[in-house]
């Protein structure tokens, strides 16, 4: 059995070899399972332009190439946002358990993600270690989870956020971890093997820690964060982070990270209106100082945005959406100026030139069509009825144009902006986004807003983030779930009542085409391709209630074929839902581990049929799993009522 630290996080390890299944737990042998609508806009003023509506042609919509401007004024910068609202978290400190879980070898593929080693052994040294889920490959991602197959670094749940210490685990006899330190910082990692610095994202701090010795961790810098981490990476050596500020009182000069300072006429921002409340920053930094080295900002929007970056590039998104005064007064001055008198058109206009704040422009035309109304005297239920409608029509013919994207791309050369566009709709997370080919693809849901119906788009965007080619029109009256893009093949997953999964040829830029359609019960929430060939895809969900696992059959991509299905009864929630990293596939043996609510599950696929091998409940569910060799690592954390923070802190 393994030493106990002597700090207060405590580590317990167990080893289970698949076939002959034991758990060695914190009380010794036991038996194992067996094989189983906002509006969100601001008024243009003070040095910014208002989004201008067309009076005749409908509402303006996403344009290809959107200027961006910086602000003239720190005045004008700090007319554009709103007091932010404070972010709060909470938590309970934790212990860890591991299970270790000895694989047998097989004829199988080669690890995925580029893992170190083919499989082979060559008499000595780790042979395959795995590494964190990432969407790009040659970019790590943070996670709680970090290993270089010779130490294993844990920082903590992430859902459990007052966890104060990161375990440092020996696994140099891999049946036979031990805790070789303690870190007193904890939340997501970095691993850099290069400089052998370990990066601590803790929250409103960040650390580096020289693990050159791993028994013996020494701290080497700390940076404040005076903003949140919305996501970092790291890339040939060096660590990119994207920091969200939301401006406050006296929000000149935005300092995000350390004593950096960036001027508010150095933010960028579209020349039009956006629905901004936000900056983000992003920046490089060295892994070994701690230093920022280079930066650029530009505002965004905290809801319906999403951040990708790729190997050449780090894209922001910002949102800009039609009001319910814009909208009518766009109608009613131009199409629909039939439909009122020409008093009330005069009106409008009188009303659209006043310098006062949307709402109260909103209160004013709410009179103005009341009068109307009431003087229609018999006529006013039709005439009210009749405005509904048309303006509903209205909608759903620019409803494209109602709520679009900005995208700004920052190169990762020279952290400058390098090119901007827009597309309709919202993305839903970094998943939306695809770099491939000098190309992007990103899909939105266009929103049901303004009685307009939502559905859902893919669009192709060239290095000018000009638009060359789309797919629209994806699960009407639905929104988006899920997307993986693949070279040059695609796959959504939209959802209301059921679960249509779209395969989608990106071959094209100019002309991509949705290929096939295949509705099912449930809905996907994470998408993953499990074989090198492509064929198959695994998507993480639910249905009624229940994690539901599904591997499509996409070999006929004109005909999608859902091959196999594993409803988890007992299990209402798995991580992998919303945090890919949680999820790991091992190819080599033809499997994956997924955590779920009760439980953790290493499921087989082969065939691309699922068969639960082992349900690992040691103490509570597996949070995350890593394998070294052929081992596999389950880690399980317990909760503790201490609150105490270690010693050692500087």
């Amino acid at each position: 059995m393994p030493r106990e630290s002597n700090s207060q996080g405590v580590v317990l390890l167990a080893t289970v070899l698949v076939g002959a299944v034991l758990v060695v737990g914190a009380f010794g042998l036991v038996d194992a399972p067996g094989t189983a609508d906002t509006d969100g806009t601001a008024d243009g003023t003070d040095g910014f332009d208002s989004r201008q509506l067309s009076l005749t042609d409908g509402v303006d919509g996403a344009a290809d190439d959107p200027e961006l401007d910086t602000f003239g004024s720190a005045e004008a910068f700090e007319s554009y946002f709103q007091t932010a609202q404070q972010r709060t978290r909470f938590g309970f400190r934790e212990r860890v358990e591991t299970t270790n879980i000895e694989m047998e070898d097989g004829d199988a593929a080669a690890p995925q993600g580029g893992a170190d080693g083919d499989g082979s052994d060559d008499g000595g040294g780790t042979d395959r270690v795995s590494e964190t889920n990432v969407q790009e490959a040659s970019l790590d991602e943070p996670d709680v989870l970090k290993t270089d197959g010779e130490s294993v670094y844990y920082g903590g749940h992430r859902f459990q956020r007052a966890a104060e210490e990161t375990t440092v685990l020996d696994i140099d006899d891999p049946a036979d971890p031990e805790i070789a330190a303690t870190i007193p910082a904890a939340g997501e990692l970095l691993l850099v093997e290069e400089t052998e610095t370990l990066v601590v994202f803790e929250e409103g701090r960040i650390w580096g820690y020289d693990i050159s010795d791993p028994a013996d961790p020494q701290q080497r810098w700390n940076e404040k964060l005076d903003a949140d981490l919305q996501t970092a990476r790291l890339y040939d050596g060096s660590l990119y982070l994207v920091l969200v500020d939301r401006p406050e009182d006296e929000p000149c000069p935005i300092e995000p990270y350390g004593d950096e300072s960036v001027a508010c006429t150095d933010v960028y921002r579209p020349s039009t209106q956006a629905d901004t409340d936000a900056v983000y920053t992003a920046a490089r930094v060295d892994p070994a100082t701690g230093e920022l080295t280079e930066e650029t900002s530009v505002v965004g929007s905290i809801r319906h945005s999403a951040t990708y970056v790729s190997e050449s590039a780090l894209y922001l998104s910002y949102t800009r959406s039609t009001s319910r005064f814009e909208l009518m007064t766009s109608y009613l001055t131009g199409p629909g100026r039939d439909v009122v008198s020409e008093d009330v058109v005069d009106d409008i206009e009188d009303l659209q030139a006043l310098d006062i704040s949307r709402r109260a422009k909103q209160t004013e035309l709410d009179v103005i069509i009341e009068e109307w109304l009431g003087g229609l005297d018999d006529e006013r239920r039709q005439a009210q009825q009749n405005l509904s409608d048309e303006l509903s029509t209205y909608a759903e013919d620019n409803k494209r144009n109602l709520s679009t994207t900005g995208i700004v791309r920052v190169g990762l050369d020279e952290m400058n902006v390098t090119a901007s566009g827009e597309v309709p709709g919202y993305p839903l997370n970094q998943w939306s986004l695809d770099e491939h080919d000098d190309h992007l693809r990103i899909a939105t849901t266009i929103p049901r807003v303004h009685g307009a119906e939502s559905e859902n788009d893919v669009y192709v965007l060239d290095e000018e983030l000009s638009v060359t080619g789309s797919v629209t029109g994806l699960g009407e009256t639905e929104r988006i779930y899920s997307v993986r893009f693949e070279g040059e093949e695609g796959y959504v997953v939209t959802f209301r009542q059921i679960d249509p999964f779209y395969t989608l040829d990106l071959s094209d830029p100019e002309e991509p085409e949705m290929e096939g359609e295949l509705k099912i019960p449930g809905v996907s929430h994470y998408l993953h391709p499990l074989a090198d060939e492509g064929d198959l895809i695994l998507g993480v969900g639910e249905e009624d209630g229940s994690v539901k696992l599904s591997t499509f059959d996409v070999s006929n991509r004109s005909n999608p074929v859902e091959k196999d299905v594993e409803l988890l009864e007992d299990e209402r929630f798995s991580e992998a839902n919303r945090n890919h990293r949680a999820f790991l596939q091992d190819e080599r043996h033809g499997v994956f581990f997924l955590p779920a609510g009760e439980s953790s599950y290493v499921f087989s696929y082969e065939n691309g049929t699922l068969e639960a091998e082992i349900s690992v409940s040691v103490g509570g569910p597996g949070v995350r799993a890593m394998y070294v060799d052929d081992y596999l690592y389950v880690l399980v954390p317990r909760k503790s009522s201490s609150s105490t923070k270690p010693a050692g802190r500087s």
